[in-house]
């Protein structure tokens, strides 16, 4: 913070920027920021004025800023701070603006009493007395690098430091020191004014002690750097003694640890610095001497605290130095004696613990002048005194020397002196060993730490003397002089090992403490000796039961083992491992076996043998590994076939053997963690190895660290702090690295191991439970502020890796957005896991970690550059996977928000990692979080509550707008931009808002001119490589085209436009298809995760499919895309398509490909190619697609599965012709088809199996998609509509060689039954239906058909247990058969029995039968099912159930024999059906109510109600219609013919039963009705003819047969025909009727009839009529029939057909108004037959040859009229009548005839000639026609095309042809030259022209007759 008068400036900005290693700031600027606070610098806190330092008023100052509510706060933080007024307000204010974090009404609740306000005055404390820190700090590192050459700001530093100038920083800081020690509390706060003042004043002092510890360091560097004169060093000194070196603090307490700590250090601190004036150079004499003189009376009396020892032996080595004290014994005694208190004072145990305090570990500048100044008095200390060796007695020496020696740069100076110095002690080291084993294995350590490894190892390998206790039994010596000896015989000293002290040796006895000692003069290695003591250790094992923590031995042994690990630690290879370290390192796996179950076990040796095997790992992990698992120490799984995670995570057969033991009874007791430390080095080693073997590491590892360590941890004693917190390091480390290996695998869209993934569960299930998660949560919600504290008591800010509790909150933080991220891989349920219930709590509810809150305040963070990138991380993650309000929990006004991300973004100086992570959060929030996104965008700035007022003088932070606009500025320019981070950043913030449908946001930008051509710029650039920016512009695009209207955006559409032109189209194709073959990890990964993760080209080629299909979907109303170019793109991705169908490595691009060219297909209104080259072409490549694609056809993904069918589908279309002519590319493209085809059935026949094995549907099956299955049965239907009329004749080869009829049936029979596959069921038997149709019917006769699928076909279980059609009346199960899902399936089963008998007649009859006799019950059921409902479904089964009724009554001999009773029923339901059918006319309310379903009355009405139910209506009656015509056809098979009835000369009435009761009247429903009556069957007559009435149904004598001499005239029929068809199309409502029936009284509405199918309704009329007219006649022939009711029968029939009758009288007799006659006929030409058998030939071959002119003729009329002529008998019954008249009128003419018409005269023998020709007609089987004969049912259903032959048929239900016929009347003149002579000579028979009209005169005359007749 700098000050200009009396304005403070903010100075933890200005530490970011002149740090150096927060922002790359330019030098100019940091030269800039620096000189303008030069002067400040050089006051440091003093530039704080205190408050009565000027005139200024608080009053006057509030009220000229307008803020007079805030003096009662103000006011309060003035006594606190004791500043003057201007510097408070501006403290208020930056605090405010750049740290407050609340809301405007939080701020208002703070400072709206006095209780409230003291939270509010210590945060802004806080802050103040960090900005104070914060000035020396700076200054500090002025000091620190401006002679360091490598730091960026080095030159700016110098040159502000010259500008200030050494002299002027040294007298400031000495005054700021005098002022700080001698400072006292403000005055409000020592005199008691304030709340909690006591704990405010301890706040004070430590703040106090921590910013005089800082100056002295300060002086510390510019006493480094210019050495202080006497009276700087008489004013430190004066200021030291007045507190005691730091131990006189007021208001602090010695027995709290952190007040300790601050006093300690402070005595540290001011210890050192003395030290350091005094650590005076050679030259300085006089300097010195004055410093003796002036200061010598009072340190020689500073013998009483432990931070005088090192005073008191500095002073003396400066006294011995420069007074020659050493010359002069008297001067030399103070000197001794100062040495001896020195040592008294245990000097070196302080200076150690000085050394290793926390303030001094680091590798500081301060860190290193402090050892260097201890180095140089030990140094001194050696040269004087060490000449004996004595200086080595003394206690601690050997450790400071150790700790100085472990830092590189003395370690050097140590190996270069060999000489002088502390040199002294390393020779006195070599002297005694091995008796001194210790020290000198703590020496060698801290030199290899050093790295000085191979210094020190040459030196140990190769030690010149070996020293032992002298004992005269083990070494024989004899005396040379006084002082040595020779050995006189070989001495082994050590057993079992090879060193030998041979004889001769010289040897020396000194007086040691320890005894006498002899030095041998041999040579020695280090590791012989550590191998020894290993040695004696396992030997005494046995014997000794004490504490072996506390042994000699293994003291030094462990000393041994830490020197052995470091050396191990630096080996590279095995050759750097000698061989006498082989011993050693092996005999760690023994010391763990010997030592690891022992009752007190030595712990830290234990963990210096388990960190050797550690060490290992790198070189020879395999051999460590088995060796330590065979120790059976770790923890460890005892079962590993657990089944899920969740037993594991929960400690279910899981053993933490010897650590856990360790852990609980040892360690926990020492507070020391030595083998747990151990253990974690060891796991995460391994762990980095990624050697995979989880079960017996990692994962055990995680499930102690877990389960019994890091949730306990913060309970647990530590000796100190640091060990705590490098353990919780470490087992977050492991924690990172499990969760970042998985995440970096899903990145490289590599394969997760199995067990890698149960790890990771493992992890992610653990961590997210309450104990982890609390932990973990701690760490994250410490908080800013906390951290910002605990800072103030670091030393160095400058350290580059982060540590201690700063590096904690970092893991803790990634691991929390590792887990979100992941949470979803473990989760089961939508619920929050404990973890996130932590995290997503809002501010209203009782928070006390408030997680969100905190990680924001991290963006405020100076000292790790990190933690803001980090805050903006996680808050992304939380915001994604946050489902309630961020903005709530964030509890911050908007402009707040912006100040504290968006004010980051237009800053130069901020680093692009930070702006990256910013412009992600706002990427996210725009995803899922409105309310913060509305912030982001100033939505509602003048409505949003403001924070801070105008009057602070804050600039409010602009929205994002400003720097999209921005951007849209630069990518104008520069179209590469795009390519760089930042700016792809801000085009994802674009892509987002369109993805998400947040385009208003930036409405403002749209509606700018060029903003789509700025935006798209970079599209019609140079495409850069991997730049995601092109594939975010086509989303973008896509969106935009699909959301706007035809007429909207131009600008928009040029954009489109200028993409099709030529250049930029081919640019963009080439640039699409250019696709790297590269394997993928999981080539068949579905390609809707377009995350980060997947390649950039694949997102691209995804997005140009997406972009062209809206396109072409929104042509010609958008944009026309232009034809070549479409062309274009569909030849070139057919070829890319052939291309990538090899490459199977990586399907993912051949989906969007095959997507693509489906869609571009389906975009031409006919094939894309212009020639028939061009199909060819087009043909070799599908071919060759087809044929790669069958041969990995399984691999395929099943989104390139169904394009792939689906275009394939649409090709055949196309390229039908070119199949057809081309008999080889047919056969190759129906083997690659059939190879398809059989591969989907094999899939489908497996997953059926399955599903049948696990006797349930499995999840995994129910959620595979089948829609490829649909289209390949699709593709099987194209095929056979293709190649069954005009395909070769072998086309079938490929469906026969691959058994693909016995494969369908076969599929069929698998899924049947299956509730999962019933929509692939229905498919399924469509395509049996097609293929039965087709000519490749035949084949199914060789498959068994009925052993695969009648009984298959039985309804399932679940329905058998009710009645197969009954209604199910509650909601249907989702997930159980219903009938009325099994209704579709069964009619489909029926219509397939019924095809394939049409086809086959007699081959099939026997199957057909059988699967009557099979399914008798559930047909019954069928047909009854009308009274229970007439859903469409319904209506479709009965529809086919009565259609198969009505073709097995021709074989109703065969039936009777095989299986009579089916027959009886099945007779009988139909007559229950016909007669329920009739009655629905009579009932139209009840028909909609079986419409609608059995259903509650109100869903009844309501759907009754709904628009369109009159159409169902319709078509009901409709069905009914076509149902009542097969019922007719059913039951006449059992009437007798009207033709026996009329023409036979003895009927025999016995042999029929009546089917109709003589009763009459209106029909009733009654269900046990199971007979018809005259009056039901005569009342449906009345109701057609009123519809025929309704509809004006006219006649147009339309011929029903072609004259041999005419036949060419049919062509004109079908004119007549289709004019007839269009007038009849476009009906008209009619309510003229000329009579009605009694009957027909109650029919449906006038508006239902007139819209009825007029064609349907006449054909069921004639049928109808033909019935009734049998059953009359039948009737009045029996003679046991009572007179009365004969009477009644003519009588009712009269009454009920006088419509029929006026009807016939208008629409059919001509000229009906002047021919009363009704006999009267027009007649249409005929053609006499000729007699002899020469005219019977000839005549036969006249009609053989005009057949097929009859077909085509008639065909074509039967076309046009829509009426189903092949199966109605009129035509014959007229043709006889018409004979029969002929005939009669001749007799006339000769004889007079009675004018009534007796039936009982013979007039003709046809009748006997007819039955006797039909018996022997039906006893001829249809032939199996080789070529295609697609026959159809007899009723032609709704929207079917009729497809009718023109063959006049004998009988209704024949197939005799016009040859028959022919045949038939040649018998018939020959019969009549038998007659008897007195009838008259029979003319010669004729053909008659027939029209359809003649059949209802015929049967009008009929009735007319029957009833006139007795």
């Amino acid at each position: 913070m700098s000050a200009n008068g009396s304005v403070i400036t903010d100075w933890k900005r200005l530490w970011q920027l002149v740090s150096g290693i927060h922002h790359e700031t330019p030098e100019s600027t940091v030269r800039e920021e620096l000189l303008n606070v030069s002067k400040e610098l050089q006051d440091g806190v003093l530039q704080f004025r205190k408050r009565n330092a000027s005139n200024v008023k608080l009053e006057d100052l509030l009220k000229e800023k307008k803020q007079q509510k805030l003096l009662p706060f103000t006011q309060n933080l003035q006594e606190l701070l004791d500043l003057e007024s201007q510097q408070c307000w501006e403290i208020l204010c930056y605090y405010l603006t750049n740290e407050y974090r609340g809301s405007a009404s939080s701020l208002a609740a703070h400072i709206s009493s006095e209780s409230n306000m003291s939270k509010l005055l210590d945060d802004i404390w806080g802050y103040y007395t960090l900005e104070r820190m914060i000035v020396l700090k700076i200054v500090k590192n002025l000091l620190l690098f401006y002679k360091i050459p490598n730091h960026p700001y080095h030159e700016q530093y110098k040159e502000i430091l010259n500008k200030i100038t050494l002299p002027k920083l040294r007298d400031s800081y000495l005054n700021q020191l005098e002022q700080l020690i001698n400072e006292y509390p403000p005055n409000q706060l020592a005199n008691g004014e304030f709340f909690d003042y006591h704990t405010r004043l301890v706040v004070w002092s430590e703040g106090n002690a921590r910013e005089i510890n800082e100056v002295l360091h300060i002086l510390l560097l510019i006493c480094e750097h210019l050495p202080f004169e006497l009276k700087h060093i008489e004013k430190l000194f004066n200021c030291f003694r007045q507190h005691t070196f730091g131990r006189q603090q007021s208001y602090l307490d010695m027995s709290k640890p952190l007040h300790n700590e601050l006093m300690t250090r402070l005595a540290y601190s001011e210890t050192m610095l003395l030290l350091k004036c005094i650590d005076l150079s050679d030259t300085a004499t006089n300097l010195a001497r004055n410093i003796i003189d002036a200061l010598d009376k009072d340190i020689t009396r500073m013998y009483y605290n432990p931070e005088n020892g090192p005073l008191l032996l500095g002073w003396m080595l400066l006294k011995v130095r420069f007074t020659k004290a050493i010359e002069d014994p008297e001067t030399f005694l103070p000197c001794q004696l100062l040495g001896k208190r020195a040592i008294d004072l245990r000097c070196f145990e302080y200076l150690h613990n000085l050394l290793t305090s926390s303030m001094f570990k680091d590798d500081s500048l301060v860190s290193r002048i402090v050892r260097k100044t201890v180095y140089n008095m030990l140094t001194q200390m050696c040269n004087f005194f060490d000449a004996d060796g004595s200086c080595a007695r003394h206690p601690y020496i050997y450790k400071l020397l150790s700790e100085l020696l472990s830092w590189p740069t003395l370690a050097k100076e140590f190996c270069a002196d060999e000489e002088k110095g502390v040199r002294s002690l390393f020779n006195t080291l070599l002297e005694t060993f091995p008796v001194d084993f210790v020290h000198l294995s703590n020496l060698a350590d801290a030199l290899t730490k050093a790295g000085m490894t191979n210094f020190i190892k040459s030196q140990l390998e190769t030690l010149p003397i070996y020293t032992d206790l002298y004992d005269e039994c083990k070494y024989p010596l004899r005396a040379i002089n006084e002082e040595d000896y020779i050995l006189t015989a070989d001495v082994q000293p050590f057993a079992h090992l090879d060193f030998i002290i041979p004889a001769r040796s010289t040897a020396v006895i000194m007086s040691r403490p320890e005894g006498y000692c002899v030095h041998f003069r041999t040579s020695l290695n280090y590791f012989v000796v550590l191998h020894h003591e290993i040695n004696c250790l396992l030997a005494e094992t046995v014997q000794n039961q004490g504490d072996w923590s506390q042994n000699e031995r293994v003291k030094r042994i462990n000393a041994g083992l830490q020197y052995l690990q470091s050396v191990l630690q630096r080996s590279k290879s095995l050759n750097e491992i000698t061989a006498e370290m082989v011993h050693p390192t092996e005999m760690c796996i023994d010391l763990l076996n010997k030592f690891k179950a022992v009752p007190q076990p030595p712990v830290e040796m234990l963990a210096n043998c388990l960190n050797v095997c550690t060490m290992l790992l790198p070189l020879v992990d395999a051999e460590i590994y088995a060796r330590v698992i065979h120790l059976h120490i770790l923890p460890a799984i005892t079962n590993e076939t657990l089944d899920n995670y969740e037993d594991y995570a929960s400690g279910i057969c899981f053993d933490s053997r010897i650590v856990g033991t360790y852990l609980v009874d040892v360690e926990k007791k020492l507070e020391r963690y030595d083998f747990l430390n151990a253990y974690l080095g060891f796991l995460r080693t391994y762990t980095k190895l990624q050697r995979k073997n989880f079960f017996k590491i990692e994962i055990p590892g995680l499930i102690f660290l877990l389960r019994e360590v890091f949730p306990h941890m913060h309970a647990w004693g530590f000796q100190s702090e640091t060990e705590r917190h490098k353990i919780y390091t470490e087992i977050m480390g492991f924690v990172c690295d499990i969760l970042d290996t998985v995440t970096s695998l899903c990145d490289k869209n590599e394969p997760i191991n199995a067990e890698k993934q149960f790890l990771r569960d493992i992890c992610i299930y653990s961590l997210s439970n309450m104990e982890n998660g609390m932990v973990l949560l701690r760490f994250v919600a410490l908080g800013n502020a906390y951290l910002q504290h605990t800072m103030e008591m670091e030393s160095n800010w400058m350290i580059q890796q982060s540590h201690g509790i700063v590096l904690l909150v970092r893991l803790a933080m990634r691991i929390l957005m590792q887990l979100l991220r992941l949470k979803t891989t473990t989760q089961k349920t939508i619920e929050l896991s404990p973890l996130e219930a932590l995290i997503y709590t809002q501010p209203k509810q009782r928070d006390t970690l408030r997680i969100i809150p905190v990680v924001t305040s991290y963006m405020s963070n100076i000292f790790d550059r990190w933690l803001p990138i980090l805050s903006c991380r996680l808050l992304r993650r939380i915001a994604l996977e946050f489902n309630m309000s961020l903005l709530a929990c964030l509890d911050m006004e908007p402009d707040q928000i912006r100040l504290t991300f968006l004010q980051r973004l237009p800053d130069e100086l901020e680093s692009d990692s930070l702006k990256i992570a910013i412009l992600e959060l706002v990427e996210a929030c725009i995803e899922k979080q409105p309310g913060v996104t509305e912030a982001f965008f100033k939505v509602i700035a003048a409505q949003e509550k403001r924070f801070l007022g105008k009057e602070v003088g804050v600039q409010i932070a602009d929205s994002i707008l400003t720097f999209l606009e921005d951007y849209l500025e630069a990518v104008a320019k520069d179209p590469k931009t795009v390519e760089h981070t930042l700016p792809s950043k801000i085009m994802n913030i674009f892509h987002s808002l369109w993805k998400n449908g947040m385009q208003s946001l930036v409405e403002d930008l749209t509606k700018r001119p060029k903003f789509w051509s700025q935006l798209c710029n970079p599209l019609f650039s140079t495409l850069g490589e991997n730049a995601r920016v092109y594939t975010q512009l086509l989303n973008i695009l896509s969106i935009e085209i699909f959301s706007t209207p035809a007429n909207g955006n131009s600008e928009l559409k040029d954009v489109v436009l200028c993409f099709f032109e030529a250049a930029n189209f081919e640019k963009w194709l080439n640039y699409v298809f250019n696709m790297p073959k590269t394997p993928a990890a999981d080539p068949y990964r579905a390609v809707e995760l377009f995350t980060e993760d997947v390649p950039e080209w694949l997102c691209r080629l995804a997005a140009f499919k997406s972009f062209l299909i809206i396109l072409l979907k929104k042509q010609p109303h958008f944009v026309e895309v232009p034809t070549k170019q479409l062309k274009k793109l569909a030849e070139q991705t057919l070829v890319t398509l052939v291309d990538r169908a090899e490459f199977i490595e990586d399907l993912r691009p051949f989906i969007v490909l095959s997507e693509l060219y489906l869609f571009v297909l389906l975009s031409f209104k006919l094939s894309y190619t212009d020639s028939p080259q061009e199909d060819t072409e087009m043909l070799k490549q599908v071919l060759k697609l087809l044929s790669r694609l069958s041969s990995c056809y399984e691999d395929l993904h099943v989104r390139a599965k169904e394009a792939c069918l689906a275009f394939t589908i649409k090709c055949a279309d196309l390229l039908a012709a070119e199949l057809l002519n081309d008999s080889d590319s047919a056969l190759n493209f129906l083997y690659s088809v059939v190879s398809i085809i059989c591969t989907e059935l094999q899939t489908l026949e497996n997953s059926a199996r399955v599903e049948k094995q696990s006797k349930q549907e499995l999840e995994n099956l129910q959620q595979t998609s089948s829609n490829s299955l649909v289209l390949s049965f699709n593709l099987l239907k194209t095929v056979a509509s293709i190649f069954h009329d005009a395909g070769p004749g072998n086309w079938d080869l490929p469906f026969i060689v691959n058994k693909v009829f016995q494969r369908l049936l076969s599929c069929a029979r698998s899924i049947l039954q299956l509730y999962s596959k019933q929509n692939l069921t229905v498919e399924l038997l469509d395509v049996l239906i097609v293929f039965a149709k087709g000519n490749c019917s035949a084949e199914f006769l060789h498959c068994d058909v009925g052993d695969y699928l009648w009984l298959k076909l039985l309804p399932p279980k679940d329905l058998l247990q009710t009645n197969f059609a009954a209604l199910g009346q509650a909601q249907s199960d989702e997930s159980n058969w219903t009938v009325q899902k099994w209704w579709p399936i069964y009619t489909r089963g029926i219509t397939l029995v019924t095809i394939l008998f049409e086809k086959h007649r007699h081959y099939f009859v026997k199957h057909a039968l059988q699967f009557v006799g099979i399914h008798e019950e559930y047909l019954v059921d069928s047909l009854l099912l009308a009274k229970q409902t007439l859903e469409p479904k319904a209506m479709e089964l009965i529809k086919s159930t009565t259609t198969l009724v009505s073709h097995l009554v021709e074989f109703e001999t065969l039936w009777r024999l095989e299986h009579s009773q089916s027959l009886f029923n099945l007779m009988r339901a139909v007559q229950v059906l016909m007669g329920h059918a009739i009655s629905m006319f009579h009932q139209p309310k009840n028909l909609k109510c079986l419409i609608a379903g059995r259903n509650l009355q109100l869903d009844i009405l309501a759907d009754i109600e709904r628009p369109g139910f009159t159409d169902e209506v319709i078509s009901a009656f409709n069905n009914l219609t076509e149902i009542i015509t097969l019922s007719v056809q059913c039951l006449l098979r059992f009437s007798p013919k009207l033709l026996d009835l009329i023409c036979a000369p003895e009927f025999l009435v016995s042999k029929w039963e009546p089917m109709f009761e003589i009763h009459f009247g209106a029909p009733k429903m009654n269900e046990t009705a199971i007979t018809l009556t005259f009056g039901t069957v005569l009342s449906i007559v009345g109701v057609f003819t009123k519809v025929l009435n309704l509809q004006g149904h006219g006649f147009h004598e339309v011929p029903l047969n072609v004259l041999p001499s005419t036949a060419g005239d049919g062509t004109s029929t079908s004119q007549v025909g289709g004019t007839t068809a269009l007038a009849r199309s476009q009906r008209q409502f009619s309510k003229s009727v000329s009579i009605t029936s009694v009957s027909s009284a109650n029919c449906p509405p006038n508006e239902l009839l007139s819209n009825l199918d007029g064609e349907l309704c006449l054909l069921a009329l004639e049928h109808i009529l033909m019935l009734a007219a049998s059953q009359s006649m039948l009737a009045l022939k029996n003679p046991y029939l009572p007179a009365r009711e004969k009477q009644i029968v003519r009588r009712e029939i009269s009454t009920e057909l006088l419509t029929y009758h006026e009807f016939v009288r208008k629409k059919v007799l001509i000229d009906h108004r002047e021919h009363r006659e009704m006999w009267y006929r027009r007649k249409h030409g005929m053609v006499h037959m000729e007699l002899g058998n020469s005219s019977a030939a000839g005549g036969k071959s006249t009609t053989t040859n005009s057949a097929a002119t009859v077909k085509s003729s008639s065909s074509a009329a039967a076309q046009s009229t829509g009426r189903r002529h092949s199966s109605d008998l009129r035509v014959n019954v007229v043709r006889r009548l018409y004979l029969q008249q002929e005939h009669n009128r001749q007799i006339q003419q000769s004889t007079p005839q009675p004018a009534a018409f007796d039936m009982s005269r013979v007039i003709s023998p046809i009748g006997a000639t007819e039955r006797g020709h039909g018996a022997q007609q039906q006893q001829q089987p249809t032939a199996i026609s080789s070529t295609p004969q697609l026959s159809r049912p007899p009723l032609r259903r709704q929207g079917e095309p009729t497809q009718l032959g023109g063959e006049v048929k004998r009988n209704y239900g024949g197939d005799s042809t016009v040859e028959q016929v022919e045949d038939d009347d040649v018998e018939v003149v020959e019969e009549i030259q038998y007659f008897p002579p007195e009838e008259p000579t029979y003319t010669p028979l004729s053909y008659v022209q027939l029209v359809e009209e003649d059949y209802l005169h015929f049967m009008s005359n009929l009735f007319t007759v029957i009833c006139q007749s007795d």
